[in-house]
């Protein structure tokens, strides 16, 4: 009887010695000498295409979600994690429908990655709203301290939502504001990582424009001389002086302000060509006032000379056009001071002093 199924065949090793079975002496034949080394050269030899393979399914595995998850978390978080400081913010220009717009930032950034980011057009609003205005971000390379400056033409958005930013400045002491817009970033090696960008920046307002005062008060009578009435019928002009704790700077156009005591209306102010700066403002006025009823209520009532003056907002107007945005910021804000008339009334030959 044929004894070749008695003993089976095994494989041979490399140096022609029976191999064991076995799933680890299958993966890792032995060699010719005992020990790991010859083990592992052995398995290189024959499955290299197999750890190549599994190299690269490992290293997919925890490259991918790097590149594709983890990244762009990065990016993100350190858009999220910028600051945003407005410097300057120049509105001029205005007409019915825009206006000039440069505004002048400071991105602060805590991050080692230096990107650049993408232009984007970037829309500014109150409190996430509706943009009353749409920019357009310039391509910037971010830096720990990186200026961005943004100047052109604007159109606004929404002319209602540009009027409760511009009443939001005038009757805050500060606002926020905000800029949107999707945009991308590019880091060295990296594809394009796309972005929302969302900041927040806390501006200072106008503050109601408190501080204001009235001084140089000269009255005009007559139709000749250095006292005589202007052309436009102003029959007393003076200096008005405006306090703007805010980087903005706001070309108004002429505006004019209703004046009164009491209640009792008295007359108007009307600056011309009247641009508000950072800082202090001193800007001539000229008004067209009820002299003779100033004049009964000093008498009577106010007989040291010093009256409450009521002044609040009328209208703005440029090249005979109402500038409805400001208008709606002026009259809904509204100053009382104290002005003394004594030096006013005595440069007229009227003494309070005796009149009392």
């Amino acid at each position: 009887m044929d004894d070749k199924n008695e003993h089976p065949i095994n494989e041979e090793s490399v140096d022609g010695t029976p191999r064991k079975g076995g799933i680890i002496n299958t993966l890792y034949p032995p060699g010719p000498t005992g020990g790991a080394k010859p083990r592992i050269k052995n398995h290189c030899r024959k499955f290299w295409w197999c750890d190549l393979l599994l190299f690269a399914v490992i290293t997919l595995i925890i490259v991918l979600p790097i590149i594709y998850v983890a990244i762009p978390n990065i990016a993100q978080h350190d858009i999220n994690d910028s600051t945003l400081e407005v410097k300057e913010m120049d509105v001029t220009s205005p007409t019915p429908d825009g206006v000039h717009l440069k505004l002048s930032n400071v991105a602060k950034s805590k991050s080692s990655f230096h990107p650049t980011i993408d232009a984007f057009l970037g829309g500014l609003s109150l409190d996430d709203n509706t943009p009353f205005i749409n920019i357009n971000v310039p391509e910037v390379k971010a830096e720990a301290e990186t200026p961005i400056v943004v100047e052109q033409d604007v159109k606004f958005a929404s002319k209602d939502a540009f009027i409760a930013y511009n009443k939001a400045v005038m009757g805050s002491e500060s606002l926020d504001v905000y800029l949107k817009g999707k945009t991308k970033v590019h880091q060295s090696g990296l594809q394009a990582i796309s972005i929302d960008y969302n900041k927040k920046v806390t501006m200072k307002g106008l503050n109601k424009l408190q501080g204001m005062d009235v001084t140089d008060l000269k009255i005009l009578s007559g139709t000749t001389g250095p006292n005589a009435v202007l052309d436009d019928g102003s029959n007393m002009i003076g200096t008005i002086y405006i306090p703007n704790p805010s980087v903005l700077l706001l070309e108004l156009g002429n505006v004019t302000m209703n004046l009164a005591v009491d209640g009792t209306a008295v007359g108007t102010a009307l600056m011309l060509d009247m641009t508000l700066k950072p800082g202090n403002n001193t800007l001539p006025m000229r008004s067209t006032v009820d002299q003779l009823t100033i004049l009964g209520m000093v008498q009577s009532k106010y007989k040291n000379g010093v009256i409450p003056l009521s002044i609040s907002g009328n209208s703005s107007v440029v090249n005979g056009q109402h500038l409805e945005y400001y208008e709606a910021a002026i009259q809904a804000n509204t100053n009382v001071i104290n002005l003394n008339v004594t030096s006013a009334l005595s440069a007229i030959g009227i003494n309070i002093t005796s009149s009392a």
